[in-house]
């Protein structure tokens, strides 16, 4: 996670993942989406629709089972960018010197590889270092985990900004299977309703984050 205000990136490793609680998931969660200073509570409804409309497809799909497959959450960790417009004072009217300054979103770039761990031991816990903000946005939140938890650099107008760019993604899928793979022995029937009861649980811990941002 990116911590636009002081610049530095907060990683959890695996075996931090791997040893939380219900309470401790919900607590991960409500950081995964914290800027450092507060709750971006302006990304929980785009990833909300994203994740229904990732179920909806999954309850379509007969025979499919997404066996250690993921989810990865991602979205632009530097919340704007202000760039200030130069221009003669013949050229700016009273309104336009007041609005002078302008608010820029920019989308974050995917992620390469969400395996940064690599071949770290099994302690557990969140680590922090410094981070020099590129001239680019890239900076970029991801958070990914085995069916429970990423996008160019385009510039969008201020009419955009309440639109912040998020993306869900499912990945890893080399236990994936179905009743055309040929090389599965064992054809399943019906929808992967494992995969879709772990979306319907992080749906409604989701869901009960953005209802506590509004109370």
């Amino acid at each position: 996670v990116y911590h636009s205000d002081s610049g530095q990136l907060i990683f959890m490793n695996k075996y931090h993942g791997r040893k939380l609680t219900l309470a401790g998931f919900k607590e991960a969660l409500f950081q995964f989406f914290h800027s450092g200073r507060r709750l971006r509570q302006e990304l929980l409804s785009p990833v909300l629709s994203r994740l229904k409309e990732m179920q909806a497809a999954l309850e379509s799909c007969e025979s499919y089972r997404f066996y250690s497959s993921s989810l990865l959450i991602i979205y632009d960790g530097e919340q704007h960018r202000k760039h200030k417009r130069r221009r003669t004072e013949d050229e700016l009217s009273e309104e336009e010197e007041e609005d002078e300054d302008e608010e820029v979103e920019a989308e974050p770039k995917m992620d390469e590889d969400e395996d940064e761990e690599g071949e770290e031991g099994e302690v557990a816990g969140a680590f922090g270092f410094p981070h020099s903000p590129a001239p680019s946005s890239d900076s970029s939140s991801c958070c990914s985990g085995n069916s429970s938890s990423g996008s160019s650099s385009i510039s969008q107008s201020r009419s955009d900004l309440r639109c912040p760019v998020v993306d869900v993604r499912m990945i890893d899928f080399a236990h994936t299977t179905c009743r055309y793979y040929r090389e599965d022995s064992v054809v399943h029937e019906g929808k992967d309703s494992g995969y879709i009861f772990g979306l319907q649980n992080l749906i409604t811990i989701i869901s009960e984050l953005e209802n506590h941002c509004t109370d």
